[in-house]
């Protein structure tokens, strides 16, 4: 039996530890969001290129991939120490899963704390 929901994007983990573990990792991240691209099978957030900031979608890369497995994330880096994007992509129907679950977290701020 598995200790979380197969959606956690829509639905609550079942150990409190898990879903705290989430929000933290969520809110520490996508609040540095700089932009926001509509792709094909989902979203692209373009962050600010700070060692800090990439370690932080590593982890978030790492805990999402072993709770969501329905989803694919691409990391892409621009040249000249440019911006790194974060692409989270799914199905059609993942789509709109993704919009909510990431969207209320996007605020602007100028470096990660």
């Amino acid at each position: 039996m598995r200790s979380y929901t197969t959606h956690p994007l829509v639905a609550c983990f079942p150990d409190p530890a898990l879903a705290l573990r989430r929000e933290m990792l969520v809110t520490g991240l996508f609040k540095y969001v700089a932009e926001i691209q509509e792709i094909e099978e989902g979203y692209a957030f373009k962050f600010r290129r700070s060692e800090l900031l990439i370690r932080r979608i590593a982890d978030y890369i790492v805990f999402e991939g072993q709770h969501s497995p329905q989803l694919m994330f691409v990391l892409v880096s621009e040249p000249n120490d440019g911006a790194v994007w974060l692409q989270v992509r799914g199905s059609e129907s993942e789509k709109e899963h993704i919009r909510t679950a990431y969207m209320p977290h996007q605020m602007r701020a100028s470096s990660p704390a």
